[in-house]
């Protein structure tokens, strides 16, 4: 799962890039940084105090932090985003829109920067669109086959979607086309909106702050918090960080937010392996079924399923142990048909 940080220069996306990965979370590749935040899972923790394993695995989420460099001119119609920038964020899953929402003459307009960042993702999308369409119909005049009807269907239906203003994620079934997949359209993408608060307003009302400054944008899900704060928090020793939170009035780090949000906005949820060697959650979108699974853990898994062996998580804290778990029956077989839950504690059986 890949976030990329995204916002206009000044904003504050290094300082959130530091509050999401910590002091030495993250590297730096050319001209980006780079970074790896674990998903706290207190799931994990308990299960590994149970088995007492070699080792526990949370789940993870990519963090890239870039800037997004103008086009030295631009034409009517035409996204100033440079082309090196689009192709660097077209793979990831999500972005953060980090939004300037602090100075001391109070001109910031963040909800400007939003709306202007979301048109430009939209004008980038109609780019490749019309390419793409143009391409095809010439190609259809010289007589080759062009590409098949129903993709050019969808894809004029993006056409009309974006040239009303809209984002393709404001139309789910659109969005969900598999037609659609290799075209990675930024405006398919969820994109969850981070005001960058003053110091002052780190623990403030946040309903108050967001409306303060005119957010959310367009219906984007927004939250508001201080990076430069968040960022010190996560620097700190981890013990030391509840009373540092407690003096600044904050009540749940900006890291917890963020996981929380980008979840959601994907759709995702864990489920988990135990064992001695290892105690670990693995991250998979809601609705996947068993084998597919299976292959996040390993490709051969899922080739080789036979069945899943679950038990849910907190049926088996109830009972305290594996073993008492199997005593009580609680471990059930499940087939191929079997969609994961959240929290499914699962032991796969394959054949290869």
């Amino acid at each position: 799962m890949k976030v990329a940080l995204i916002g206009l220069p000044q904003s504050g996306k290094t300082t959130m890039f530091r509050a999401l990965t910590g002091a030495g979370g993250h590297r730096e590749k050319g001209a980006l940084n780079l970074g790896v935040v674990k998903v706290p899972d207190a799931r994990v923790d308990r299960l590994s105090d149970i088995f007492q394993p070699k080792k526990k695995v949370y789940a993870v989420i990519e963090v890239v932090e870039a800037n997004a460099p103008h086009a030295s001119e631009k034409k009517a119609g035409q996204s100033t985003l440079d082309a090196a920038f689009l192709n660097l964020v077209k793979p990831m899953d999500a972005f953060l829109l980090v939004a300037r929402a602090f100075d001391e003459e109070g001109l910031c307009e963040p909800a400007v920067d939003v709306d202007a960042i979301l048109g430009e993702f939209v004008l980038a999308d109609l780019m490749v669109l019309e390419a793409r369409l143009e391409r095809d119909t010439m190609d259809r005049k010289k007589g080759k086959p062009g590409m098949p009807n129903d993709e050019r269907e969808a894809l004029e239906k993006c056409q009309a979607l974006l040239n009303d203003g809209k984002r393709l994620a404001d139309d789910a079934e659109l969005c969900a086309n598999p037609l659609l997949r290799n075209y990675s359209f930024l405006t398919g993408k969820p994109v969850i909106v981070v005001a960058n608060v003053a110091e002052a307003d780190a623990a403030a009302d946040r309903v108050a702050v967001l409306s303060r400054y005119g957010l959310p944008v367009a219906g984007q899900p927004t939250f508001a918090c201080c990076a430069q704060v968040e960022a010190e928090i996560q620097e700190l020793p981890e013990d030391e960080r509840p009373e540092f939170m407690e003096a600044m009035g904050i009540t749940e780090p900006a890291l917890n937010v963020v996981i929380r949000e980008v979840y959601q906005a994907l759709g995702l949820m864990s489920f988990l392996t135990s064992g001695e060697d290892e105690c670990r959650a693995w991250t998979i979108r809601k609705g996947t079924p068993a084998p597919q699974a299976a292959g996040t853990v390993h490709s051969d898994i899922e080739k080789g399923f036979i069945r899943a062996e679950v038990i849910a998580y907190d049926e088996f804290i109830a009972l305290g142990s594996e073993a008492a778990a199997k005593k009580a029956g609680k471990y059930r077989l499940e087939g191929r048909d079997y969609v994961v839950q959240d929290g499914d504690i699962i032991h796969f059986r394959f054949n290869i």
